[in-house]
């Protein structure tokens, strides 16, 4: 008992209770497929992309919480209307830990979205719980094997809590955005 006490006075523990530590507290990954795609049904690729302080984030580091991601472009009306309602939206799913990401694929002059795009954004919509992070358009691919469908501007992305595409589409309704996380919250997800 001693020797514990000293041990914690300096600072130093034994190796083998700190071995004993990591083992209890290192949990198994729930990622355990090694196939992805962006097409419905099968499991979401990881992204990796920066956010408006160009720190990488991690798609699968959401793992267990369904997510929205909407495909956006800086220059796209559209697109804008959508992003206002990504905090009302959150908020209105709470209680089912909703996750909205948009991805800014484009700034204003078509060319790839820098830190000064994504805090503009931010600011114009009233971020402060959903996610935004800066995409370029290598990540569009119409087959949705090595990137997003997108066919149009926005487009979104329902992926469910074990990171299944569940559905897609292109253009903004928030009455058609509802009725689909619903049925991905309450049916499928």
């Amino acid at each position: 008992m001693f020797s514990l006490f000293f041990g914690f006075l300096l600072g130093c523990t034994p190796a083998e209770d700190t071995d004993k530590a990591v083992e209890e507290t290192a949990t198994e990954s729930p990622i355990t497929w090694d196939e992805c795609s962006y097409r419905i049904g099968e499991h979401i690729c990881n992204l990796s992309l920066p956010d408006s302080n160009m720190d990488y984030q991690e798609l699968y580091d959401y793992y267990g919480r369904p997510i929205v991601i909407q495909l956006a472009a800086e220059w796209c009306a559209p697109c804008h209307v959508a992003g206002k309602f990504a905090e009302v939206t959150m908020e209105q799913w709470v209680a089912e830990d909703l996750l909205w990401i948009t991805v800014l694929l484009e700034n204003t002059d078509r060319g790839n979205p820098n830190a000064q795009d994504l805090v503009e954004w931010e600011t114009e919509m009233g971020t402060t719980n959903s996610l935004l992070w800066a995409g370029t358009r290598d990540w569009i691919d119409p087959s949705g094997e090595h990137g997003f469908p997108l066919t149009s501007w926005p487009t979104f992305v329902l992926v469910t809590s074990d990171m299944v595409v569940y559905h897609g589409w292109s253009g903004w309704s928030e009455d058609y955005l509802d009725q689909k996380i619903a049925e991905m919250l309450f049916n499928g997800g």
